[in-house]
């Protein structure tokens, strides 16, 4: 290996809070990750998208330029120290991140969620500089979140995340500090 010039980061990951899968059918999918690898049971919990929207936690999401109520199921649950969030696309739903992604990639990971320590300067430089647009976007409880296709570039898709979820988020921030210390 050759020497590497000193790059500047442009993107300055804080921590990774999320894991995120896409699978066919949540609660097979499930079963399947507590047969593996158990999980803390205390931590599952579901979600249906248009029940959030109904109920005022998630905005209406913004999808390939295209503001709607896109329905998905999900599933939250602490494995290994991290969040996992699976999804599953709503029987018959065509036209919507989940589904669509499934069609195109199979079962897999979706995203990883992020957290930037210059997240306004993150989100700046992602869409300003090198040209991309969130693939999908909005605000769960009041938070902005935005999800960067990076899959041609490097395989994955990053959500810029305004809070952390998973275990972490109950930890106070000096906690949080002292993990990445």
């Amino acid at each position: 290996f050759r020497a590497r010039r000193c790059v500047m980061t442009k993107l300055k990951l804080d921590l990774v809070c999320q894991v995120a899968v896409v699978v066919p059918d949540l609660e097979k999918g499930l079963e399947q990750v507590r047969t593996l690898f158990g999980i803390d049971e205390s931590s599952v919990s579901f979600g249906e998208s248009l029940e959030l929207i109904r109920s005022g936690r998630l905005e209406p999401q913004i999808y390939n330029g295209v503001r709607g109520e896109y329905a998905y199921h999900q599933v939250n649950f602490f494995m290994g120290g991290m969040d996992i969030e699976m999804f599953a696309p709503v029987e018959g739903s065509t036209g919507d991140p989940i589904s669509d992604f499934l069609k195109e990639h199979g079962p897999g990971i979706h995203h990883l969620n992020i957290r930037l320590a210059n997240r306004e300067e993150g989100l700046r430089f992602l869409e300003e500089e090198l040209k991309k647009v969130p693939l999908l976007e909005g605000h769960f409880l009041g938070r902005h979140f935005a999800y960067f296709d990076m899959r041609e570039e490097l395989g994955i898709t990053f959500e810029v995340g305004s809070r952390v979820v998973g275990p972490r988020a109950s930890m106070a921030q000096a906690e949080i500090t002292a993990l990445l210390q």
